[in-house]
């Protein structure tokens, strides 16, 4: 005992002394070229591992320094970088405060997803892109759902429902995995698609995507990877705070519409510690069409009350220890005080909403808890940096009522993740042409989720999945141009199911119920190996081109086979993995005023997991599948106060439902529309006429689709329906009438356009026939002390 208190003196005496020898810093404030602060900018002492980033005023400090000499590079997404070399005497506070000029965007932004740790974007060799902080707090503005906000800056990413649902909203045609600081949100095991509303926008420093089918955070990212970056306090001040108060409603019909949100923050840093607490709260009126009639109740965001709660704390035991520990909780119900109209597709009739009873329980997610502690180490052993992440998170989710079930019912979503990340890296030479990162590690999950109804009866009996999955990935840069990024992940899954029974399966067609099957339980077991490899030259500005295959791995949707089970046995059901494979071949170009990226793609899986209409039954269809497309994006830095930006997206897919290899036989289909979503181009200009008015206009257009034939009945069949095109055209404004007061107007749907969105036509279902929101407004006010 008293060699262990002997040990914690020295230790404690060794850290004092240290801070005492490196007690210089480097403080300043990083703006644009107009003044206004720029949050989260990157400041990097070059040749050393010190760094930060800029509080919500633009401040930072960079601390415990050694005198001397140091090249601080500063930069932030859609900017110029900085760079400067600045001297420091013992104990000296440098000031270093810069303006950076603005980007369209920039090659060297930095990702942390991409292999769980910091890298430049111009050392990936996949399509990445990133919603960066600005970007957010302008469409957050106009709409504070992030579906909403992915749909319009992400190529690539289907256009939003404009619902609490994000089913069709799919990346590239697939499935995509949602993280929140890399950890899981979404429900793989059965897929309720509630999962990219999980944190309030206001919550949100940053949001990384990642496209095509990637390995690196396991079962369920087919189609990529989104990971919401949350907010960290990287400020001077021992005690700052953010105040934004809102209100929201129509301008078509306003009665009944207006509704209010108030978001607050408090964080600081006092030596070696640092925090940041945020509260919000939101409560939406009714959402009104462009005719003025309330939009129909189906996964409704009226009369929503959305309660989201963030902190994160960390403690520096030195410049190279770290220990961080983040909570967010969120939740957001429809209050259940509107009742349905239903409309008609035959006829052309819209559903609607007035207000009345519902029958039921609230629909929304009841509750969504993650928590993370993380600790890190940047220098363990020879060299190799060590993170460990221990995490958990705790999701119900509650569905609409429904008479689908013999007797009617609402369903839930439980699901319940525990998991532990271990990642080791080390960088290497050989000799001076060779250089790079080797990074290797272990996962371990352990995730039990299931779909009962509200009353007890068993949907999708509850899925025990536990799994191991070491991992190893390099990345090298050959004769400084040449960037390799390659690995390898073993994926050992075990899932175990108990004894259940069906429930008798809905006929779409006969409106009668078939009979229920017992079925006997068991373990499915999982072993796949999966790779990635990719290159990419970085010598010319004008033209970065990239090459890359990536595999990914996914049970698919297994709930979704599991209830639909027409056999005995779960050892009869087909239930294997689907392995995607994804090529793809892109590239960038830069110069002073314009960026300009394009990426091509092609990927294929052996086995399908599209849920179809099958003589008036619901079943997954299992058929190869092939999904291709293409993505634009271009930006333009016209002048110092006038940016432009376009994107577009194109994807299309097809089964091999004879399974003969080709994807080009009569007797093959392209997929439906809840995989496969029209063409989506984007527009936008941002204009400062004034130093401290900004403006920022924003199109959305979505394409036709007209894939498939109309039934006997005249109708087309569950997810075929033919999509004609729309767009809208939203508007985003702010004014900061002093250094820490802001005040913002939004309009969405700003021509008022009478549309219904992609879902509505290609469902064929007369419930999701619902219209999109008519012209709305936000008015804010934001307060920083």
């Amino acid at each position: 005992m008293k060699k262990l208190l002997l040990l914690l003196c020295s230790f404690f005496l060794l850290q004092h002394t240290y801070s005492q020898i490196n007690s210089a810093k480097i403080v300043g404030t990083v703006t644009d070229s107009v003044g206004s602060p720029i949050t989260y900018a990157t400041i990097i002492l070059k040749n050393s591992n010190k760094g930060t980033t800029t509080d919500s005023k633009g401040n930072y400090t960079v601390s415990n320094l050694p005198a001397g000499s140091f090249t601080v590079l500063i930069s932030a997404v859609g900017y110029h970088t900085q760079s400067q070399v600045v001297e420091l005497a013992d104990k000296e506070i440098k000031e270093l405060s810069v303006s950076l000029k603005m980007l369209p965007r920039l090659l060297n932004e930095v990702v942390v997803t991409s292999r769980r740790r910091d890298e430049r974007k111009e050392n990936l060799t996949s399509s990445i892109s990133v919603v960066s902080p600005q970007t957010i707090q302008q469409l957050q503005t106009v709409s504070n759902n992030a579906a909403d906000i992915l749909a319009v800056a992400v190529p690539g990413l289907g256009v939003s429902s404009g619902t609490s649902s994000n089913w069709g909203q799919s990346l590239r045609g697939r499935q995509v995995l949602v993280l929140v600081d890399g950890v899981p949100q979404s429900t793989p095991l059965r897929n309720g698609s509630m999962d990219i509303r999980v944190i309030d926008p206001y919550a949100i420093e940053r949001i990384e995507v990642i496209k095509g089918a990637t390995s690196i955070y396991g079962n369920g990212a087919a189609g990529g990877i989104i990971n919401y970056i949350t907010k960290s306090n990287t400020g001077v001040k021992k005690f700052s705070s953010k105040t934004e108060l809102a209100t929201t409603g129509s301008i078509v019909h306003s009665e009944g519409s207006l509704g209010a949100r108030a978001y607050q923050s408090f964080y600081g840093r006092a030596g070696k510690f640092d925090y940041t607490v945020s509260g919000s709260f939101e409560q939406t009126g009714q959402m009104k069409d462009a005719q003025g009639d309330i939009i129909g109740p189906i996964y409704s965001l009226s009369n929503n009350e959305i309660y989201n709660g963030f902190a994160k704390a960390g403690y520096n035991f030195s410049d190279k220890q770290r220990l961080q520990f983040s909570y967010n909780y969120f939740g957001s119900q429809e209050q259940g005080d509107l009742k349905e109209v239903l409309g008609s597709i035959r006829e052309g009739r819209k559903t609607t909403s007035v207000p009345g009873y519902v029958t039921g329980s609230s629909p929304g997610t009841r509750w969504n808890h993650t928590g993370l502690l993380k600790y890190s180490h940047d220098n363990l052993f020879a060299n190799h940096s060590l993170n460990v992440s221990a995490y958990l998170q705790d999701i119900s989710t509650v569905f609409f009522y429904s008479n689908q079930f013999e007797g009617g019912g609402q369903s839930t979503i439980q699901s319940v993740k525990r998991g532990l990340r271990l990642d080791l890296s080390a960088p290497f030479a050989l000799g001076n042409r060779i250089s790079g990162n080797l990074a290797y590690g272990v996962d371990l999950l352990k995730d039990a989720t299931s779909q009962p109804l509200l009353d007890g009866r068993t949907w999708v009996p509850e899925m025990n999945l536990g799994s191991t999955a070491p991992f190893l990935q390099v990345q090298s840069t050959l004769f400084n141009n040449l960037v390799y990024n390659g690995g390898v992940r073993f994926e050992s899954m075990d899932i175990a199911v108990a004894d259940y029974t069906t429930l008798k399966p809905y006929n779409a067609q006969t409106r009668t119920f078939g009979t229920s099957i017992n079925v006997k339980g068991g373990n499915i077991g999982y072993n796949n190996l999966v790779f990635n490899s990719g290159l990419k030259y970085n010598r010319f500005n004008l033209f970065k081109p990239y090459v890359n295959f990536s595999q990914g791995f996914s049970v698919a949707d297994l709930g979704l086979v599991l209830r639909a089970a027409r056999v005995t046995d779960i050892a009869n059901i087909q239930t294997e993995a689907v392995i995607v494979n994804n090529y793809e071949v892109g590239f960038a170009s830069e110069h002073n005023i314009f960026r300009f990226e394009a990426a091509a793609y092609m990927s294929k899986s052996k086995l399908g997991s599209s849920f179809q209409e099958i003589n008036g039954f619901y079943t997954t269809v299992r058929s190869p599948e092939k999904v291709h497309g293409f993505e634009l994006a271009a930006d333009a830095y016209a002048t110092n106060n006038l940016t432009v930006g376009a994107t577009y997206t194109y994807v299309e897919g097809k089964r091999d439902s004879n399974n003969n290899g080709k994807f080009e036989d009569a007797a093959d289909t392209y997929l439906g529309g809840e995989r496969i979503s029209p063409p989506k181009y984007t527009a936008y200009v941002k204009y400062t006429p004034l130093q401290h008015l900004n403006f920022r206009l924003d199109y959305i257009g979505s394409g036709a689709r007209d894939r498939f034939q109309k039934g006997e009945n005249g109708l087309y069949k569950t997810y075929e329906g033919k999509v004609t095109p729309y767009s809208i055209i939203n508007l985003a404004s702010s004014y900061r009438m002093s250094p820490s007061t802001t005040i913002k107007v939004g309009i969405e749907n700003l021509l008022n356009a009478d549309y219904f969105p992609t879902r509505a036509q290609w469902l064929m279902f007369d419930q999701y026939y619902i219209k999109g929101k008519g012209t709305s407004f936000t008015l804010g006010l934001t307060v920083d002390i």
